[in-house]
């Protein structure tokens, strides 16, 4: 019994010691990080001069700054260092490590003027700045990769759209070229047929002397006219009977459509009734 109780006296103290260490060594809780929108970038303000400006108030992530369309078409065009300078931003986000930091932005800044020195443009201009809770870096890269599919259709279809109008314009040249080219040949024949009846004129003068040779079309004589006349007349009337002989042949299977569906009542009439008279 005696070494029973000094086992027992041995074990405790080390659980109480093991217990102790595990309360010592708490889990490190790792900080949720916190996103802040900016709805309005005051002018020459890069993401250099946000990140020296919002560092003060916290550890910053990640930042993204969205540029204005002509600020991207002029750095497109002209890749110089005057353009890049003079990139204009729209709108932007801001990637805090903790999420208290950000809350914290958003209460103390949000409506305030952004200062700095007297000379800088911004001077005066209030942050619009909104804590955006619930909302993850993955969702800003989403989007941006929904606008750039947006922004390749509309390109495609205005590119098929120019494609079209090209191709509508080169069609209608080629379609002028060769009416211009007919209309040449053309007149180069009336030429041609020009200089020989010309030429068969003066022959025909040089063989009969002073006497005038005319050229003339010889008009239709009452006959073809009125033979033709009656050639329409008959194709009219044959086409107004073929019409009336059709609407007979409707009637009458119509008509016969109706007897059918008359006598087997009057047989079952018959049938029923035969010798009642009588």
């Amino acid at each position: 019994m005696e070494e029973n109780s000094n086992m027992e006296e041995d074990i405790r103290p080390k659980a109480v010691v093991q217990s102790s260490e595990s309360c010592l060594e708490k889990p490190v809780k790792r900080r949720k990080p916190g996103i802040v929108y900016l709805s309005t970038i005051p002018p020459n303000m890069n993401v250099t001069k946000i990140r020296e400006y919002f560092g003060r108030f916290g550890e910053l992530d990640r930042v993204f700054l969205h540029a204005a369309e002509n600020a991207k078409t002029q750095g497109e065009k002209g890749k110089t260092k005057k353009h890049t300078k003079s990139l204009h931003f729209t709108e932007g986000w801001i990637e805090f490590k903790s999420k208290r930091k950000a809350k914290h932005v958003h209460l103390f800044l949000n409506n305030q003027p952004v200062g700095g020195k007297k000379r800088n443009p911004y001077y005066d201009m209030l942050w619009n700045i909104k804590y955006l809770p619930r909302f993850k870096w993955a969702y800003l890269k989403q989007r941006l990769e929904y606008e750039r599919e947006v922004h390749r259709q509309r390109m495609g279809a205005e590119i098929s759209q120019v494609r079209r109008e090209t191709d509508h314009f080169i069609r209608a040249s080629e379609i002028n070229e060769m009416k211009k080219k007919k209309a040449v040949k053309a007149q180069k024949l009336k030429k041609n047929l020009d200089k020989q009846n010309h030429e068969t004129v003066t022959q025909n003068m040089d063989a009969g002397g002073d006497k005038k040779m005319f050229i003339f079309k010889q008009k239709q004589t009452e006959n073809l006219i009125l033979s033709k006349k009656d050639e329409r007349k008959k194709k009219n009337e044959k086409f107004k009977n073929m019409i009336a002989e059709k609407k007979k042949k409707r009637r009458e299977i119509k008509n016969k459509k109706r007897e059918l569906m008359k006598k087997p009542e009057e047989d079952f009439l018959g049938s029923v009734f035969v010798g009642t008279t009588q």
